[in-house]
């Protein structure tokens, strides 16, 4: 069961090179090695104007608790550092740059250079925000908003423990073609959902994660099948350039993100 691409697929078009498809699938085994991870996959590309990013995502799963950890590529996949949090205040500072494409350079840093004096002793400090701190924040936010998996593919124990669903054998035709049966691999937001796992019994369940029929924005979420019906692929109209796809009847699904980091600002008057 793949939950996020298998490496040489394409989305929205895109993909990864044969050399950066190579590269990408022994970095991330030897990381998965290095650091004990319970799972890392290849997660998409954010690209820039002189160089592109390409990012990855751990995700451990435990006790109704989800841990995602982000790392980056600056040199096609050869080797990947991970990608820490940005705090609140490096958050608002990213958020506002709604428009400014990315340049691939990670120390580059927006704004002006604060003055001071030439002493480096009474030399201002540098707060600006840097690319990186600001790229931790776009794939966060992305993520955040797409981490689509069919909504059985997942259960909930009865000790409260997220693990993967043995049973889960695709959706059905019909099935496939309705935003329910998509949920969103997060911490649940949604606060029916929210009151639903606090007040459930002692018993395995599905319905435990946000759908993506009540998103924000309503219709962010588009649905295609291909001319045999099998083929079903979802796409995201704020995120442009993510795409998710599985196949009725079958267990695997993968999904992954390939743009340019900007949200469509327009996304309200699409739909």
């Amino acid at each position: 069961m793949n939950t996020t691409p298998v490496i040489g697929s394409s989305f929205c078009g895109l993909s990864l090179n044969s050399g950066q498809r190579l590269a990408v699938k022994g970095a991330l085994l030897k990381l998965k090695l290095q650091e004990k991870l319970e799972s890392i996959v290849f997660w998409g590309k954010i690209m820039g104007t002189e160089k592109d990013y390409l990012i990855a995502k751990s995700l451990k799963t435990g006790k109704m608790d989800l841990k995602k950890t982000f790392y980056v590529s600056v040199d096609d996949g050869v080797s990947f550092s991970a990608l820490l949090p940005c705090n609140e205040e490096k958050a608002k500072q990213a958020a506002a740059l709604k428009f400014e494409m990315f340049t691939g350079n990670p120390q580059k840093k927006y704004g002006k250079a604060p003055e001071g004096e030439e002493d480096e002793e009474k030399k201002v400090p540098d707060l600006r925000l840097t690319e990186e701190e600001r790229l931790s924040w776009v794939v966060s936010s992305i993520d955040h908003e797409t981490c689509l998996v069919p909504k059985a593919s997942y259960v909930l124990t009865a000790t409260s423990r997220i693990a993967k669903n043995p049973e889960f054998s695709g959706l059905t035709s019909e099935g496939s073609k309705h935003l329910e049966s998509y949920a969103l691999m997060r911490k649940p937001e949604d606060q029916k959902v929210v009151t639903k796992n606090k007040c459930r019994g002692p018993s395995n369940t599905t319905d435990f994660l946000d759908l993506i029929s009540a998103a924000k924005p309503k219709g962010c979420w588009v649905i295609q099948s291909d001319d045999t019906g099998r083929l079903v692929t979802l796409r995201n109209l704020k995120w442009e350039g993510y795409e998710f796809h599985t196949v009725v009847g079958e267990p695997d699904f993968e999904g992954a993100y390939f743009g340019d980091g900007l949200a469509n600002e327009d996304m309200s008057l699409m739909v």
